[in-house]
């Protein structure tokens, strides 16, 4: 079986580089046990195998195939033992059943699937005991990932050493901004890496790596890295407790640390204190197609159109519509999309209808020019890059967008 597949339970197997890149973050002499808790196609287990010899291994997943996959995987590998349990990697009575048959372990690994399961009893428990219960406004909006962690902290004992790959909402999106705060106060995180777009074959979904300590008090400072061309970068970032919990991605805090250099007399405004007014587009994209109207949607913002000041149809609003029209003079940013930060452009003549997954940004005469400049620059698409977060398309907030520094001469 193909490891890089996506299986049929909504997971991405692990590439070895990745798993290799985990363990070796994860900072432990030599741990006696460790669990694998949903193993899928073994590359986390591997990568333990091959950098602790002598390891008591115990893999959890439920599919099937994973048993007999996970032994020939490790054949040749110096193991001390090898458990495997088919069951599901959620079940509310697992820590029990592992407690009691096998104690508890000093390290786990664990690839969640993507994916928001559906709610069961019992899932309240998992999150109660690790003490993430009250992170969420509605507990049914926990997706997998906090669900596995969870899990995961549950199965080991004091002392001990959690490797997690864990999807861009829960390091960076603002409905997990709690959850952040209470992971922070809770345990010790030793290090949040950010992993490239393409660490998952079939998608183009972002995530990290984060390593999570149990039993050694909170958080006081994390560091934060990237992975790239399979290596971890020698650059770090350490960003403080309250920085964490806004956000845990490197490119963020990396991009605000490295703003332009200012020039004699300049000084810096967030946009919000400059627009006009901001507007995100009125009208679903699919309802459009279906309807058969024609509206300026993100395929209509290419690469090429970076920066540039585009002209549009002579289509005009009615004097009582009140959806967001493009006008000109005012520029377009993309909300959502995997290349968001390269849909920036101005209109110069005409006028369009635009779907919601745009922003019209509508400023004073003599700043658009200046302000699209720099949200096109190299450092702008760097920044609204690195302030969008999401799974696999990604969004840019308003709140988000209206903070962006606009550098003004004097």
């Amino acid at each position: 079986m193909n490891e890089h597949v996506r299986s049929e339970f909504g997971r991405y197997y692990t590439k070895p580089a990745i798993g290799q890149a985990l363990v070796d973050l994860m900072h432990l002499r030599r741990p006696d046990r460790l669990i694998d808790l949903g193993v899928g196609g073994g590359s986390l287990t591997l990568a333990a195998a091959r950098r602790w010899s002598n390891l008591d291994l115990l893999t959890i997943d439920v599919d099937a195939t994973s048993d007999r996959r996970l032994t020939k995987l490790l054949a040749t590998e110096e193991i001390r033992s090898h458990r495997h349990l088919r069951t599901d990697a959620l079940e509310p009575g697992l820590a029990v059943l592992v407690r009691d048959e096998f104690g508890r372990f000093g390290a786990a690994v664990c690839n969640p699937p993507f994916t928001t399961p559906v709610w069961r009893k019992g899932f309240d428990e998992i999150l109660e005991e690790s003490g993430f219960s009250g992170c969420m406004p509605v507990l049914a909006d926990s997706d997998s990932a906090l669900l596995f962690l969870s899990q995961a902290l549950r199965l080991l004992g004091q002392e001990s050493t959690l490797g997690i790959i864990l999807p861009d909402s829960l390091v960076s999106g603002a409905k997990y901004r709690k959850f952040r705060q209470e992971l922070l106060r809770r345990y010790r995180v030793d290090a949040v890496v950010g992993l490239p777009n393409s660490s998952f074959m079939h998608t183009e979904a972002v995530a990290h790596i984060v390593i999570v300590r149990k039993g050694y008090g909170g958080s006081t400072f994390v560091p934060l890295r990237k992975l790239a061309n399979g290596k971890l970068s020698a650059e770090i970032t350490l960003v403080n407790v309250e920085q964490a919990t806004a956000r845990m991605d490197f490119d963020y805090h990396a991009t605000s640390a490295f703003e332009p250099t200012i020039a004699k007399g300049s000084t810096v405004h967030r946009l919000g204190e400059l627009v006009l007014g901001i507007h995100r587009g009125s009208v679903q994209a699919t309802a459009s197609r279906q309807a058969g109207m024609h509206v300026f949607h993100t395929t209509e913002m290419p690469e090429s159109s970076l920066g540039k000041w585009i002209a549009l149809g002579v289509q005009r609003s009615a004097l009582n519509d009140r959806r967001a029209w493009a006008e000109p003079g005012d520029i377009l940013v993309a909300r959502v999309g995997r290349n968001l930060e390269r849909k920036v452009l101005g209109i110069i003549s005409g006028c369009a209808l635009l779907t919601d997954c745009v922003y019209r940004v509508r400023m004073p005469t003599g700043l658009a020019t200046t302000t699209l400049k720099q949200l096109s620059s190299d450092y702008g698409r760097a920044w609204l890059a690195s302030r969008s977060s999401g799974v696999g398309a990604r969004h840019l907030s308003l709140a988000d967008l209206l903070n962006f520094p606009v550098h003004l001469e004097g």
